[in-house]
């Protein structure tokens, strides 16, 4: 039996903690186009569904999700049905569309891409945890049997 301890802090006054939180970093992050291209790639050889969230770092909305996106991420997926979960900044260092964004034609954020054998499957802006959810047991859900 697993026993969980609540945290505290260094005071020793207990802590507020989001038990839904990845308790890891389990959103990868991606830079290049060759990059993207390469996880797609292996997970095509393993029939992972490929879920990427493009953001910008100035936008509001953006982080909301982000930390929606990363509690989708802790504990999804399985041995039949793997999920990739990645995230991707629209904006390089200079502040200027990503070659990712521009190849992709990005003009809204957030995005939610979901790939699957290296083809998109569905994209939509949204803020809502939910809709990416659904999608994603949409996509994954392997047959039972028979």
């Amino acid at each position: 039996m697993h026993i969980r301890t609540a945290p505290y802090n260094i005071s020793g006054e207990l802590v507020d903690e989001d038990d839904d939180l990845c308790p890891i970093e389990c959103v990868r992050e991606f830079k290049t186009d060759a990059e993207f291209s390469k996880i797609l790639e292996k997970a095509r050889e393993t029939d992972s569904l490929v879920v990427v969230d493009f953001y910008r770092t100035s936008c509001g909305s953006c982080k909301y999700i982000a930390q929606g996106f990363s509690k989708l991420c802790k504990g999804s997926g399985s041995e039949e049905a793997p999920i990739i979960f990645l995230k991707h900044n629209v904006t390089d260092e200079y502040d200027e569309q990503s070659e990712v964004a521009e190849r992709l034609r990005i003009k809204a954020v957030p995005l939610f891409h979901f790939y699957k054998n290296g083809v998109l499957l569905e994209a939509f802006p949204t803020r809502d945890k939910e809709r990416i959810l659904a999608a994603i047991l949409k996509y994954s859900s392997t047959p039972q049997g028979i």
